[in-house]
């Protein structure tokens, strides 16, 4: 039987805005109880990788806090589980830090981990996968490298920016950015399988192409070189690539139809556990169409929402179309609409907050 272990690439040039500042994008909360890691973690778990190496590319504090010692994914720590692999070398220089000089410095990961095959996927497009099946098909075409990607036909509104594949069959002729100029593409969902004597031969090789290449820039230049084989992927996914996007996507997932495409019986999500009480609501709360994480309590209206753990709302307060993260508090009485409030913040003074098509931002900590 093949042994697969598992990359998380955290160096996709991603930004939320504000909610970045101080955290990458991987441990940004999503649906006020997990961090957007949580799904890829959860795809190589639920796919039975054991072993799972996590390529930092910066501000890893709040990483570090959020995974712990990673039993939460429940990866088999005797034979394996994470390693969070942090490039120091190059973190202070943009350009040299990269993926291909993260797996390089910490090529022992990879070497002592006597894998078959290395599957290499990012956090911030969230996805239900089942690696298994694309390592299974991989080793089935014979390649040495194998794409995955979506057809999609909205790729002017979502997925600008990313990588499109042009294909010859089930192999890929060639990786261009998709401009948002078509509504059909192929669409790399940046998800590789990787024989491992070749990934480690290729992470030396693309120095010599250009010291300033990451990943998915070597790939494309090797497609006429090398033999890679694409695999199609049918199930849910979505890219959170930007501030208004992670908005968009978040309050997609209040949508049943939507979220009962990522949150299956078959198919856990894990997470950290808090020890913190159940919801509370109160004798004025009216919530509807809204996520409630524990430890919330609720003595206002909120319809369309997303609110964290440990967050207050305080009496007769509205909440509509936001997202709340943990330990926030919003007066009695405040009106509060199309709006991202960051953790452990407090609306007292100005109390009437909306936002418009780009919701209103409130930092981490903050007053207002």
């Amino acid at each position: 039987m093949a042994k697969v272990i598992g990359l998380v690439n955290l160096h996709p040039d991603v930004s939320l805005g504000g909610l970045t500042e101080k955290r990458p994008v991987a441990s940004v909360s999503f649906l006020g109880r997990y961090g957007i890691i949580d799904f890829v973690l959860s795809n190589l778990s639920n796919s039975n990788v054991d072993s799972v190496g996590v390529l930092i590319k910066e501000k890893p504090r709040s990483l570090f806090k959020h995974m712990g010692n990673g039993n939460a994914w429940n990866f088999n720590s005797k034979s394996g589980g994470v390693s969070l692999l942090y490039n120091e070398k190059y973190a202070n220089s943009p350009m040299y830090n990269h993926d291909i000089n993260n797996m390089v410095e910490n090529s022992a990961f990879v070497e002592k981990s006597k894998a078959d095959y290395v599957i290499i996927a990012p956090a911030h497009i969230i996805t239900t996968m089942n690696y298994a099946d694309v390592v299974e098909a991989h080793i089935k075409s014979g390649a040495e490298i194998t794409v995955v990607y979506k057809n999609i036909d909205n790729a002017d509104e979502t997925f600008v920016g990313s990588d499109y594949l042009e294909l010859d069959g089930n192999h890929v002729s060639a990786i261009k950015t998709n401009k948002g100029n078509r509504k059909d593409r192929s669409i790399s969902l940046e998800t590789y399988v990787i024989n491992t004597k070749v990934l480690l031969n290729l992470i030396n090789y693309a120095k010599e192409i250009s010291s300033f290449f990451d990943l998915k820039e070597t790939l494309a230049y090797l497609c006429d070189e090398r033999d890679i084989a694409a695999y199609e992927y049918q199930g849910f996914a979505r890219i959170i690539d930007s501030f208004d996007a992670y908005y968009k996507v978040s309050l997609e997932m209040l949508d049943f139809e939507v979220s009962t495409q990522v949150f299956k019986s078959n198919w856990p999500i894990f997470t950290n556990t808090n020890d913190t009480p159940p919801a509370k609501y109160k004798d004025n709360a009216n919530v509807k169409k809204s996520f409630v994480a524990n430890g919330a309590i609720i003595d206002g209206t909120v319809e369309g929402s997303i609110i964290a753990r440990n967050v207050v709302i305080g009496e007769g307060a509205v909440i509509k179309n936001c997202i709340i993260l943990n330990g926030s508090v919003v007066a009695p009485g405040a009106v509060v609409e199309n709006v991202i409030i960051d953790k452990d913040a407090s609306i007292e003074k100005k109390i009437n907050l909306a936002g418009g098509a780009t919701p209103l931002y409130v930092k981490e900590g903050d007053v207002v």
